[in-house]
């Protein structure tokens, strides 16, 4: 891997002052490492494989600082419609008055980063891991290097949650950055829902730096669904790293519709046989919104299943990127693997960068990647129009049911209708009413 060389790195100093403000402990210790592994990696430039599609020049020449508001009202317009309990944090921060943790089912424990217990603190270790992609994530060194609180949430071994837990990041601000951090360990032959949503209030310009690491035991079944709905003029990059034990299933969907700049990224790890393994998603873009879904599916136990469908609509000058990457380990035999991107453009400046890969060292698979691109059709108009349909409403129509084919995909039938409803939403404000 080519890293962008500099002599002072983007937001070094943010975690200096963090650093500056410990008094030492584990904490300090955390934030060090940090520091290290950001140094050594670098800032993602053009010639980072990985974030060759996008350029972080303008983030990393604005200026940001760490804020201590921690206050905010939640703009319920803007997150995911879902009657469940609720965790909210503010600028990275844990705002227990805006949650209702009384709600938590038993089964469920909360803690938050004063609190962290020692056999929690390994779960910041893993990050600083060398990854099966060989390649560093700079971003998330930052997060760990300026993390201001976390969330742990442990689910007791076979619990059934019957309610999803709706986890909303709030950015509140102009200038600032923040980390949220969230990690969810979920025990052996447990279910349960987990639902982010990543806001913004009104006028915010802010960066939004996010992390969530989920661990799924033998026999766990997890639905993780996140709404990337940031203010329209901030920036969000997000990781999600998916570890997956035996027979365990995770099904991950992210809509994407909000921010100036969006990365999700997406890291999952099958260590273990008969695992289900899903990692949709939907995008929606228009004006000059750049939205970058990165993923990658790491096969290292014979017999296990992968699916990826995602779909955009992009208009204006809006940019997309889907960059996918199934690998197959020698001993993943029996691997099944399915990965397919597909984008409708609606303008002649909108543009998608695809970049669908295998890599395989099992001979007995069955895996297969493909990407396409095209617009709205003229003859499908035309269909409809001939059984009186206006032409408006037959656009419409076919954009909408082109968007929820990949929502179907969501398993939790509440959740589906929430993203469908958002997905609604913003093609009537963006697209609909011009």
């Amino acid at each position: 891997m080519v890293v962008q060389q500099v002599n002072n790195l983007p937001f070094e100093h943010l975690v200096t002052d963090t650093l500056n403000g410990k008094t030492g402990g584990w904490h300090g210790e955390l934030i060090e490492r940090a520091l290290k592994s950001y140094a050594e990696t670098g800032w993602p430039g053009k010639k980072t494989e990985s974030w060759k599609y996008t350029s972080l020049n303008k983030l990393a020449s604005s200026s940001f600082s760490l804020t201590k508001d921690f206050s905010a009202v939640v703009p319920e317009d803007m997150v995911m419609p879902l009657a469940c309990p609720r965790l909210v944090l503010v600028n990275g921060v844990l705002n227990r008055k805006l949650s209702n943790i009384e709600q938590l089912n038993g089964d469920l424990s909360l803690t938050s980063l004063v609190d962290i217990k020692d056999h929690q603190k390994s779960y910041f270790d893993d990050l600083f891991q060398k990854e099966g992609a060989k390649e560093g994530l700079p971003l998330t060194y930052l997060n760990t290097g300026i993390l201001s609180d976390a969330v742990l949430l442990d689910v007791a071994e076979g619990s059934k949650c019957a309610m999803p837990l709706h986890i909303i990041s709030i950015g509140s601000g102009n200038g600032i950055t923040f980390a949220p951090r969230l990690i969810v360990n979920v025990g052996e032959g447990a279910k349960v829902d987990i639902i982010e949503s990543h806001v913004g209030c009104s006028n915010s310009i802010y960066f939004s730096n996010a992390v969530t690491q989920i661990y799924l035991s033998d026999k766990s079944k997890v639905g993780h669904y996140k709404l990337q709905n940031d203010s329209r003029e901030s920036s969000h990059i997000g990781l999600t790293k998916a570890v997956i034990n035996e027979a365990a299933s995770y099904d991950n969907f992210t809509m994407s519709v909000g921010g100036k700049l969006s990365r999700n990224e997406v890291r999952a790890h099958l260590k273990g046989s008969g695992v289900e393994c899903c990692i949709n998603g939907a995008y929606l873009g228009s004006s000059d919104q750049h939205i970058d879904n990165t993923t990658f599916i790491e096969h290292r136990a014979e017999g296990s299943s992968s699916r990826e469908v995602f779909k955009g609509v992009l208009d204006d000058t809006a940019r997309g990127v889907f960059q996918g990457k199934i690998l197959v380990h020698r001993e993943a035999q029996k691997t099944d693997g399915y990965q397919m991107n597909r984008a409708m453009l609606l303008s002649d400046k909108a543009e998608i960068d695809s970049k669908p890969e295998l890599e395989i060292y099992a001979d007995d698979v069955r895996c297969s990647h493909g990407a396409t691109v095209g617009e709205l059709e003229d003859d499908l108009i035309f269909y409809l129009c001939a059984r009186g349909i206006d032409r408006e409403s037959a656009r419409r129509m076919l954009i909408g049911a082109y968007i929820s084919d990949a929502i179907d995909e969501v398993k939790n039938i509440d959740v589906r209708a929430s993203i469908q409803n958002v997905a609604e939403n913003w093609l009537k404000q963006n697209l609909y009413e011009k």
